[in-house]
């Protein structure tokens, strides 16, 4: 009986047990937190990627003419600006476009799409914003706005644990700042309408 009585009474592995007990929920929360973390500054880092892509292109001289050229340059600075994530293959889809309102409505004067990605249209505009608030459309009017979407595939760096994968989808709408639209090698003569 007292041999029993010193089982109960004898603490030396309680640690050991405890830690053993608790160190599987630990580790959940630790790699929990830190692939939250990485999901928030892949995010992050895609949301100023597009509005680094969208101002490269609102940028755009008078008397200039973008060229297949120029949106290669400014996609690789919009990679740039993800760095360290990679952008690899087709991990980073990126679509241009160009709205303009000369003739009284809202219409997509040119769009441009890198690594497949979806073309913008006047009836997927990201955001689900409206290309009528976006811009002046009186017949005339010499209003534009550039619309940039970003949409990346973020693998956890974690793949063996947590298998999780996640898209991400950014946009940015800028205006052009030196002239009333932005021409492209799309536009037919290279200008605006």
């Amino acid at each position: 009986m007292t041999q029993r009585t010193n089982l109960r009474r004898d603490s030396s592995g309680l640690a050991a047990i405890e830690f053993a007990l608790i160190l599987p929920i630990m580790l959940l929360l630790f790699l929990g937190s830190f692939e939250t973390t990485n999901l928030v500054l892949a995010y992050m880092k895609l949301e100023a990627s597009a509005e680094a892509a969208a101002d490269l292109v609102a940028q755009t001289r008078v008397n200039t003419v973008l060229q297949s050229t120029d949106f290669t340059n400014i996609t690789n600075a919009a990679k740039q600006v993800l760095t360290p994530l990679p952008t690899s293959g087709t991990l980073l889809k990126i679509a241009y476009a160009s709205v303009t309102y000369s003739t009284g409505t809202a219409v997509i004067d040119w769009h441009t799409e890198i690594n497949s990605a979806t073309a913008i249209t006047t009836a997927n505009v990201p955001n689900n914003a409206s290309l009528a608030n976006l811009g002046n459309q009186t017949n005339g009017s010499t209003d534009s706005v550039i619309i940039v979407t970003l949409t990346y595939s973020y693998t956890s760096p974690f793949t063996y644990l947590l298998n999780s994968s996640y898209t991400l989808t950014e946009s940015a709408f800028n205006r052009p700042r030196y002239m009333n639209c932005v021409p492209t090698y799309l536009n037919s003569g290279n200008v605006c309408p």
